[in-house]
């Protein structure tokens, strides 16, 4: 499941609702897997990996760069993150709080659309990982 871009609109808004631009080194854990959601952050530049770390399957690290977005599904849930991000090439970070995340798409319809078709994305993405995994954990029973 390779990360997705979000439109140039989406990546203005976000710039615009963020509190600030951080410069994060390699290493740096954004976010745990069973941490609460604060907000998400849009990437603007070098990378980040989204790793499930619980063992249960295999699931593969994805690497994000400039244009995505990280925490976006439990931002919106407001469930517990359910990935661990980490810097793996110096970044530079919008962080967006999920209060302003939800009055923005309470108001902007365009941009709900856009984050309904990225959720579902992640859905279909996981799903398909999911599939593929399958077969192989029926071998091992």
């Amino acid at each position: 499941m390779p990360g997705v871009v979000v439109s140039t609109t989406m990546q203005e808004e976000l710039l615009r609702l963020a509190t600030g631009i951080s410069s994060e080194s390699k290493g740096t854990v954004l976010f745990r897997r069973g941490d609460e959601p604060r907000g998400l952050y849009l990437i603007c530049s070098g990378s980040v990996s989204l790793t499930l770390d619980a063992g249960i399957f295999p699931f593969p690290t994805r690497t994000l760069g400039p244009g995505a977005i990280l925490g976006l599904p439990s931002t919106i849930s407001g469930s517990a993150y359910s990935l661990t991000a980490e810097v793996v090439d110096n970044a530079q970070l919008a962080f967006v709080p999920r209060a302003a995340v939800l009055n923005c798409l309470a108001t902007n319809q365009q941009l709900c659309f856009e984050v309904m078709e990225l959720l579902s994305s992640e859905i279909s993405g996981t799903r398909a990982v999911l599939k593929q995994a399958s077969p192989s954990r029926q071998n091992k029973a």
